[in-house]
């Protein structure tokens, strides 16, 4: 692995101390370059070569510990699984009078290598291979959780900008660099901390999607291939190239007909059920940012209390 620099946790706790989550862009020497739903990807003058995704939500130091500890078993069982993954550092970062926060270090990597920026620019032909290539992936990993028998999942967010891809995408396995969300289950039961995910969620309405499962549920759909390819095909809208979805669906439809498809349903998908899987989605992300935009808004104007969450501003879905 990349040896990161001795005094990155130093680094990391310094940048904590002077971050203001609600206003990141007043921080010197950092930029905001991804925004998650519970976390955000920073770059740090700092630490050059590297990028910092920020994990935060957590109650206290046990319960960023045994996150610390899921993902190093999630990037263990995904290379079991044959999924390449890019090398990842999991730092806790302890902040005096507050909880602590993780990072996850990882090597900085050419935003043109991501399968999203093939997408955007590559030839058909490259985006075929780059979505063959994905689909193969998430089959490697399907068929070695059916091979299983301590009754552990594992599954992938397979979105093409989750990948990174080498010259000859043809030839070349995708890399993974999207790991924050460990996606394991045993027995139908989510490994990770669900009350963790339901953090950023305003407290007015966290109560509902508790008791509604509404977060479990969400994750489920990671766990079918369909609807993961359904979902990598949705985010064509969300990366702008709806006009390639059709070409998307002749290649999903052929991995599900194929002999190497995965256990599941091998229902055709069309380009209208993309589009109705994709804007439930949208909807639902989107009422889900203004809410939080609102709560924190409520923090940090009205009872001028400090948020922990770094949210992007306007979202074009």
């Amino acid at each position: 692995m990349t040896a990161l620099p001795d005094d990155v946790a130093k680094v990391l706790s310094d940048l904590e101390a002077r971050l203001s989550p609600a206003e990141p862009e007043r921080t010197p020497g950092l930029s905001v370059i991804a925004y998650g739903e519970v976390s955000a990807c920073l770059r740090l003058a700092e630490l050059p070569g590297f990028v910092c995704k920020r994990m935060s939500g957590f109650a206290d130091d046990a319960a960023a510990h045994r996150y610390q500890q899921l993902v190093g078993t999630y990037l263990t069982e995904l290379t079991a699984g044959g999924v390449t993954v890019v090398e990842t550092h999991v730092v806790p970062v302890a902040r005096a009078g507050r909880a602590p926060v993780v990072h996850l270090v990882q090597p900085q990597l050419a935003a043109e290598s991501l399968g999203s920026a093939t997408l955007l620019s590559g030839d058909d032909d490259t985006v075929v291979a780059v979505v063959e290539r994905v689909l193969a992936s998430v089959s490697r990993l399907v068929r070695s959780n059916v091979e299983r028998t301590d009754g552990l999942e594992v599954a992938v967010d397979a979105q093409l900008s989750n990948w990174s891809l080498a010259a000859d995408p043809s030839r070349c396995d995708p890399v993974l660099v999207d790991v924050g969300t460990p996606f394991m289950r045993r027995s139908g039961h989510h490994l990770i901390d669900i009350g963790w995910l339901e953090t950023p969620i305003p407290p007015v309405v966290r109560t509902y999607y508790h008791r509604r499962g509404l977060v479990g549920a969400y994750l489920d759909d990671y766990y079918d291939p369909r609807l993961v390819a359904l979902d990598l095909l949705g985010n064509f809208h969300k990366e702008g190239r709806p006009d390639r979805v059709p070409l998307g669906v002749g290649v999903v439809n052929s991995w599900l007909a194929s002999e190497t498809a995965p256990v599941g349903s091998h229902e055709p998908v069309s380009v209208d059920e993309v589009e109705r899987y994709y804007r439930s989605d949208a909807d639902l992300l989107a009422l889900y940012l203004r809410l939080r935009r609102a709560d924190r808004f409520l923090r940090t104007r009205i009872f001028r209390r400090p948020y922990d969450f770094v949210l992007p501003g306007p979202v074009e879905r």
